[in-house]
């Protein structure tokens, strides 16, 4: 095999180099191995739905040979060796397998083909495939099928396409409930779906269908369960697809390109940039690569990006006050006294009114991420202490807890007092 570039395989931390295909040289390979058959089809997968099932074909005993449905497979011998990749996952997760080699399918009333998997010259196995036939018709129907086959709960799954990780499944039916102040969450939600249901709006006023919105607040404020709740709205709604990024160390400009590349393929689309204020400081981005992309994007239809951030100090000035890049900014504020009333007596809600009032009068500054752990202490203290009880006096012990590493936490935790706290730390929202 040529040399392909330098990557991370397997998305860790020691850059390692590897030697894969590209698509010409996989074409090359697969001519040689098989001179009768005249031309290939190069199944990209990208990160669509039928990545994962593919990937699942070949089982986690790597048989020779298995059956799906109406469809089976078996082995076919070549020179190229074949792998079995595990990720030191549950077998059962999406990515848990991935397989290298060469397979035979037969279909119901369909002629065999050939299917490739193999190591591409990115690092990545699974995201690339070549197939004996051209009829992409009958490509579908095999991806379908095995859709069916291993995930067949999961046929109105609402999937994220991540790109530089693990794509994210949410349940339709599991929308969180929002407790922010009223006048955010509808105009939020106004400007969301006004921008889905009035293209034909955008396109008679000679307005581009593209905007762009920035959520910014502290860690723990409703940012992403307010990303989730129009996810799984908008799924409801209108049935746009979903992408994200996924920031890592080795995220580049061409990362960022092939995420827009592909929400333009699948407009109407909504776009997640999560943690904006690390694209341009833990990335290999750069403010003028970033800003060309956010740009270059600007005169393509039907997109919707939404950034958030925790740290709006620190994001260029020129990615957030320019409307063009990001048309609306909305600040999540840490909740007030009658927020975090509403959210204790919604969660705590067979604790007395006193009690009630006592908790939010002494959780001021806290986050909703905090006021969770607070509910989650109570619950673990009364389920070791009074037989499951939530009682005023676990509240007000699981109070004292997490207020003392509330307080720690402002100092970064330096000095920290030895305590016999239960809990957890603060989930970042």
């Amino acid at each position: 095999m040529h040399a392909g570039r330098t990557i991370e395989e397997f998305s860790d931390n020691q850059p390692l180099p590897r030697r894969g295909f590209t698509s010409i040289e996989a074409t090359e390979f697969l001519h040689r191995e098989f001179p009768q058959i005249p031309r290939w089809t190069c199944w990209w997968q990208g990160w669509a739905k039928s990545r994962y099932v593919l990937q699942k074909i070949v089982d986690k005993d790597c048989a020779t040979s298995g059956t799906i449905g109406e469809w089976s497979w078996k082995r076919i011998t070549t020179s190229y060796p074949t792998p079995h990749y595990w990720d030191g996952e549950d077998y059962k997760r999406r990515e848990g397998d991935r397989w290298a080699g060469m397979i035979e399918v037969q279909g119901p009333d369909v002629t065999p083909f050939l299917l490739f998997s193999f190591l591409d010259s990115s690092g990545q196995v699974g995201r690339t495939y070549f197939a004996s036939t051209q009829d992409i018709t009958l490509l579908r129907r095999f991806a379908e099928a095995l859709q069916h086959h291993f995930y067949p709960e999961e046929k109105d799954t609402i999937l994220i396409e991540v790109h530089g990780g693990a794509s994210i499944a949410l349940q339709p039916e599991d929308d969180e409930r929002l407790i922010l102040p009223t006048e955010l969450q509808h105009d939020i939600e106004q400007q969301v779906y006004s921008f889905f249901e009035n293209k034909a709006v955008y396109t008679r006023l000679r307005v581009r269908h593209r905007r762009g919105f920035l959520f910014v607040g502290e860690p723990g404020t409703g940012k992403t369960m307010m990303l989730r709740h129009l996810i799984r709205q908008s799924n409801q709604r209108y049935k746009p697809s979903f992408f994200m990024l996924t920031i890592r160390r080795t995220t580049d400009v061409d990362d960022v390109a092939r995420l827009f590349a592909h929400a333009v393929k699948g407009a109407p689309a909504l776009v997640i940039l999560e943690d904006m204020d690390s694209l341009t400081t833990q990335s290999q981005i750069t403010r003028a690569a970033l800003l060309a992309q956010l740009d270059g994007v600007g005169s393509k239809d039907g997109l919707l990006i939404i950034g958030t951030t925790n740290n709006a100090g620190e994001i260029d000035p020129a990615l957030v006050h320019r409307p063009s890049r990001f048309d609306r900014v909305w600040h999540f504020p840490l909740p007030n006294y009658t927020l975090r009333l509403k959210y204790l007596a919604e969660n705590l809600g067979n604790l007395d009114g006193k009690c009630l009032n006592w908790l939010a009068e002494h959780t001021d500054g806290w986050s909703f991420a905090y006021l969770n752990e607070l509910r989650t202490t109570t619950a673990i203290l009364g389920i070791s202490r009074q037989a499951g009880d939530v009682t005023a006096e676990t509240a007000k012990e699981a109070h004292t807890l997490l207020a003392a590493q509330f307080n720690s936490g402002r100092k970064n935790h330096a000095g920290q007092e030895r305590t016999t706290a239960v809990g957890f730390q603060p989930v970042t929202a």
